[in-house]
Formats: C-alpha cells, sequence, structure tokens
C-alpha cells in the first residue's frame, strides 16, 4: 500500500476545508448558506454522484462476488458497525442528545469522497467497481438508518417516519443496483450530466465541513477529550477485529482489500451535511471528521500494517 496516495488525498480534503473555513471567515459566505448548502448537496450531487458511479463501470464481475459484496456491505452498514457504535457509546458515557450521532460517525466512514480515490488508485478500475458497490449499501445505510439515528433523541421525532425513507438519496441507491443487475444504461449525455453534478459532491461537502469549523473557537477542535480514545477505537481496533472474520470469508483478494480500506477510512463528511440538516451537533461532527481524517494519515498504514502479521 503506498503511503503517499493517502497522505495526498488527505492534503487536498484539508486544503478544500481551509478554503471553506477562509470564505466564511471573509463573510462571503454565512450560516444560512451554509445549511441550504448542505441541503443542496445530501439531495442532489450526492444522489448523482452514487448514479455516476455505477453508469461508468465497464468491467462486469462475478455474481458471486457482487452478491458477497452486497451482502457484507449490508450487515455491516446496518447491524454489526452501528452495534459497535452503540458500545462505544455505552464505554465512553456519551451524553443522550449526541448518542445518535455518534453512533452514526461510528458506522459510517468515508466511503466515497477519500475512500474513491484512494481505492482507485491501488486497486484501479476493479477496486472502484467494489467501492460503488459498497458505496450504493452505504448510501442505503445513511439515508434510512442514519437519518433516524440524527433524528432519535428528538422527543418531537420519537417514533421512526417511514416517509423518511423517500429521499434522493434512497431512491438513487435502489435505481443504481437495479441498473447494474439489468446492465442498461441512459444515453451519453445523460451519463454525463449526472457525472457532472456528482463530481462537486466531495469538494462542496469539504467546503461545507471548513465553514462548520468556521463557526467553532478552533481550540475547541482539539480540546474534546473523547474524540481521541473513541478515534483509536474507530480507526484502528474496529477494523482490525474486522479484518479477521472477513479474512475468512472473502478469497477474492481485490474485494477483501477494498473492504478493509473502506472501513478503515475516517469518519463520513455525510455527518456533518446531515448534521446541519437535521439540526444535529454539527460543531461535534465538524471536529470529529477533522480529527479522524487527521489521524488515518497515520492510522490506516498502521491497520495495513499489523494485518499483514495476522
Amino acid at each position: 500500500m503506498d503511503i503517499n496516495i493517502i497522505i495526498t488525498q488527505m492534503t487536498i480534503l484539508f486544503i478544500i476545508m481551509a478554503l471553506g473555513y477562509l470564505v466564511f471567515k471573509l463573510k462571503i459566505v454565512d450560516e444560512s448558506f451554509s445549511k441550504k448548502f448542505s441541503s443542496l448537496v445530501i439531495n442532489l450531487t450526492m444522489p448523482a454522484m452514487l448514479l455516476s458511479s455505477v453508469l461508468e463501470i465497464t468491467e462486469r464481475q462475478s455474481t458471486f462476488d457482487v452478491l458477497l459484496a452486497l451482502c457484507i456491505a449490508f450487515v455491516m452498514f446496518f447491524i454489526i458497525l452501528p452495534l459497535a457504535g452503540l458500545v462505544l457509546v455505552k464505554i465512553f458515557r456519551i451524553k443522550r442528545a449526541s448518542s445518535g450521532l455518534y453512533i452514526f460517525m461510528t458506522a459510517y466512514s468515508n466511503v466515497g469522497f477519500m475512500g474513491f480515490p484512494v481505492i482507485e488508485a491501488l486497486s484501479g478500475p476493479v477496486g472502484l467497481f467494489y467501492a460503488a458497490i459498497y458505496n450504493l449499501m452505504f448510501n442505503l445505510a445513511i439515508f434510512t438508518l442514519g437519518v433516524w439515528l440524527m433524528n432519535k433523541d428528538k422527543p418531537q421525532k420519537a417514533g421512526f417516519d417511514f416517509k423518511l425513507l423517500l429521499t434522493p438519496g434512497v431512491i438513487a441507491a435502489l435505481f443504481s443496483i437495479i441498473l447494474y443487475f439489468i446492465n442498461v444504461k441512459p444515453p451519453a449525455l445523460i451519463c454525463e450530466t449526472i457525472k457532472s453534478v456528482g463530481s462537486i459532491t466531495s469538494p462542496s461537502a469539504m467546503l461545507i465541513i471548513g465553514c462548520t469549523l468556521a463557526k467553532m473557537d478552533i481550540k475547541s477542535v482539539f480540546s474534546d477529550w473523547k474524540i481521541y480514545p473513541w478515534t483509536i477505537v474507530k480507526q484502528l481496533v474496529i477494523p482490525i477485529l474486522l479484518w479477521i472474520p472477513l479474512s475468512m470469508i472473502i478469497t477474492n483478494e481485490t474485494l477483501l482489500t477494498v473492504t478493509f480500506i473502506l472501513f478503515a477510512m475516517p469518519v463520513a463528511n455525510n455527518a456533518v451535511l446531515f448534521a446541519n440538516m437535521y439540526d444535529g451537533d454539527s460543531s461535534l461532527a465538524a471536529r470529529s471528521v477533522f480529527i479522524t481524517t487527521l489521524f488515518s494519515l497515520v492510522t490506516v498504514p498502521i491497520c495495513v500494517w499489523i494485518v499483514q502479521f495476522i
């Protein structure tokens, strides 16, 4: 694994985040714009990015490996990782108001924004194809269970509303799976349009994170002590523990590598976008994205080095 690839991707993300911080401080944008921009990214550009990742697939893989990847992603994103988040909430005695966000951040790593470019550089188009499959289930999970987690501790939204399922993200995820299996693609003009819209998602998300950080006292980014041990568990302990059963289940080396790397990624940018959209603790989400992304420069290579000896 080339550490330089990870460092390069992290540097790009931090530069864009810094630009978001700068434009907010210079009052080029304000809080109202940031919240509306978050809604735009969640409801338009992210679904477009998801559709684009499937429409660009040119090399079809083993049906067994595709179904295995879907099953593993479903179990991880809907069961194993949320349960791990719940355990960490109990261990670190997270206050009730932030418990849903912590579970969200534990379960959902940066599969698309950071995972895609890293996987593409490491494993090429085949690796990116498997990453796209994980991204399908990731989006389905965050727009269903993830939305519920963001709202679960709000008295006015204590019950689950099935209308939350009818979001552009869920519809795009389901539609993408159908498109892949029936092997049908829209005309090139439509595909290019979807690709162009989806391509602005990653920089837009990082700009939003920068804007959120600009509203905070910069010292507070590093002052929340609970983030540090939680980050170590999320980005070192959990991926290494997952490697053991996954290596017994997955025989396809590329799929195994993609699976491990994606689960070792830092907190998904979606945590900040969703916290903004659903009036959650966006400051906590932004701090966690910043710290875990920074730590991933070290934790991902350490994870890879450790599993080589397991």
